[in-house]
């Protein structure tokens, strides 16, 4: 079974839950130093939320980094906030994401309020699902 590291918060973790049901061994990490101790023990990826640990996402991208173990590691990050943010500050999160190696984002609340909460959840599914090493 494949593992999956949840980086967030329990709203993130909830998320992931119900996308990915049973098909996944979840591990879940409130801090940057429990997160980093199941890269250690072996996930196959890593889904963080932007609100990671006091808004410490990019600290913990930048740990993994260097790592050697996990630089190869595929990260799918999310927002999962009901808050809406501006298309600058969106755009400045994609930006950085994509200089740290991160394969993915989604904004969830916007995806759900598009299109509904299903195709929210399929949505992070198909991005877990086709950054898994081997999919």
């Amino acid at each position: 079974m494949r593992r999956v590291l949840v980086a967030g918060t329990q709203d993130v973790v909830d998320a992931a839950r119900a996308a990915l049901g049973e098909d996944f061994e979840l591990a879940a990490a409130y801090s940057v130093a429990e997160a980093l101790k199941h890269v250690e023990g072996g996930v196959d990826l890593v889904l963080c939320n932007v609100r990671f640990d006091d808004s410490r996402m990019f600290d913990f991208l930048g740990a993994l980094n260097a790592m050697p173990r996990a630089r190869r590691l595929p990260v799918v990050c999310c927002r999962v906030a009901r808050s809406p943010v501006s298309a600058g500050a969106r755009r400045g999160i994609e930006l950085a994401l994509e200089a740290l190696g991160v394969v993915a984002f989604l904004e969830m609340h916007e995806l759900e309020a598009r299109d509904g909460p299903e195709a929210a959840r399929a949505a992070l599914r198909a991005a877990v699902m086709s950054h898994l090493p081997g999919a």
